[in-house]
């Protein structure tokens, strides 16, 4: 159906065509809770399950107490996941126009902290999406993230990988000539490789069929037509909604990392509660008293001695329970959790970091967790770059791109390593003829401001020289 010329109105008439669109706004219910599930427990707000005096002391702000080490097995990896950014085919002797214009668009996208937040997003709930528009006001591409529970992806069933259409759902009350009074209702776009399709029913909640044909203003024509008017054939865009999956493995969407983390976390929300009672109620020694009738009023008060009368008084104390049995079932959950999310128990549990070769042994795991992810994340990134670059060739001053470009997206090193390290690999690399462009896109700086700062030193070079001969540099 995505390769026909024409709206599914035009192919699925009557009850079928809303059927369809039926099918299409359904985001999958279990789906969607299962990415409130892995918010809740990044947030921390499944805690412990508390007895009464606990929460007098530890809930009384109203946020559940919780030893939470769910965000640090996201965050920990979502820190080493940097786009510094993009070669392209097209680059020769260090200079890579088409790089350098998504760098650009890249910047102004404010992409540096859209990423962090993609990447994060990602790795705690399997999946992120990203809609490419073109932003007229300002000749560019504009990148903007979705709420996953609005956004469905749609894969063929023979290619895995290919994108046949995408849909994005979401109550709205906004006004126009299909909703004059502002009214609370249900829209549904469609995302084909070639046209946008643009529906609206009047019930926002979650009854079937009534989908009526919807149009924003500025829209001429239904449906919006995504194709690249320069050519004979009208070429289809592609699928403008990015699916950003952390480990998807054959299936359509992907899988967070939350959810390997959560048994654990259970597992330290009983003990960390155990363990509050056992401080509460035992940490300190108890002295006791029986045998005693009348004012059975003891209180331990500093300097004060108890003492009885009656022949059957007996005094004792129950010395304290130690908690190192506790806090080493708390340390085994850790370690577990530390080894299954491959996280390093330094990085998870805080204190002073091994260093030179033990640190790489240590973090081995996580850094090839990171590189995985570069290339999933990645290909994702210049997809969303590809589809860029059509825009600027179709609405913007861009030229014709060439049938076999192809970009690619630069991670900043994911290894902890020092800047002497960084420096040596570089010179290393340089000698085995990688580009300036990239090593120093690599080390974090950006290659065309670099050069021109180059270009200033040598003017000011020049004309100081000039000068020391007692003259303009230029005679």
């Amino acid at each position: 159906m995505a390769g026909l010329r024409g709206s599914v109105s035009a192919v699925l008439p009557g009850d079928s065509l809303q059927d369809f669109l039926d099918q299409a706004a359904d985001m999958g219910g279990s789906r969607v809770d299962n990415y409130t599930l892995y918010q809740d427990f990044y947030d921390g707000k499944r805690g412990a399950l508390l007895r009464d005096r606990a929460r007098e002391y530890l809930e009384r702000t109203s946020v559940p107490f919780c030893e939470n080490f769910c965000d640090v097995a996201v965050d920990t990896l979502a820190e080493r996941l940097r786009v510094v950014g993009f070669s392209s085919s097209e680059s020769a002797d260090d200079h890579d126009p088409v790089g350098r214009t998504v760098e650009g668009w890249w910047r102004a996208n404010r992409m540096d902290g859209l990423q962090v937040v993609a990447h994060t997003q990602a790795l705690m709930k399997g999946d992120e999406f990203v809609i490419v528009e073109w932003d007229d006001a300002r000749g560019i591409p504009r990148f903007c993230r979705q709420h996953q529970h609005q956004v469905k992806m749609v894969y063929s069933d023979d290619e895995q990988d290919t994108i046949e259409y995408a849909v994005k759902g979401w109550n709205t009350r906004k006004r126009a000539a299909q909703n004059v009074s502002g009214r609370s209702i249900r829209r549904l776009n469609l995302y084909f490789p070639d046209r946008v399709e643009k529906w609206f029913r009047p019930d926002s909640g979650g009854g079937g069929g009534g989908w009526e044909q919807w149009q924003d203003p500025g829209d001429e024509v239904w449906p919006v037509w995504w194709t690249d008017t320069r050519t004979e054939d009208g070429d289809p865009l592609g699928v403008p909604v990015v699916h950003i999956r952390h480990r998807p493995l054959g299936s359509g969407y992907g899988r967070s990392r939350i959810r390997m983390a959560i048994p654990f976390q259970l597992e330290l929300n009983k003990y960390a509660a155990d363990l509050n009672d056992l401080i509460d109620n035992h940490a300190l020694p108890q002295d006791w008293v029986t045998g005693v009738t009348g004012d059975t009023s003891y209180k331990r008060v500093a300097g004060n001695l108890w003492q009885a009368t009656g022949e059957n008084a007996r005094f004792g104390r129950l010395e304290a329970t130690p908690t190192s049995n506790l806090l080493e079932a708390i340390e085994g959950v850790l370690s577990r959790l530390a080894r299954r999310m491959r996280i390093p128990m330094h990085l998870l549990t805080g204190g002073t970091p091994p260093s030179g070769e033990s640190l790489k042994t240590a973090e081995s795991g996580l850094v090839a967790t990171a590189k995985a992810c570069q290339v999933e994340f990645g290909n994702a990134w210049e997809d969303a770059t590809m589809i860029a670059l059509r825009l600027e060739a179709a609405f913007g001053d861009g030229p014709d791109l060439p049938d076999d470009l192809s970009v690619e997206a630069q991670w900043a090193n994911p290894e902890a390593r020092s800047d002497e390290a960084d420096l040596r690999a570089a010179t290393l690399k340089k000698e085995l003829g990688v580009s300036k462009h990239t090593l120093l896109t690599e080390l974090g700086y950006d290659p065309e401001k670099e050069a021109e700062v180059r270009s200033g030193e040598a003017e000011e070079a020049q004309a100081a020289f000039g000068k020391f001969l007692g003259g303009p540099a230029d005679e």
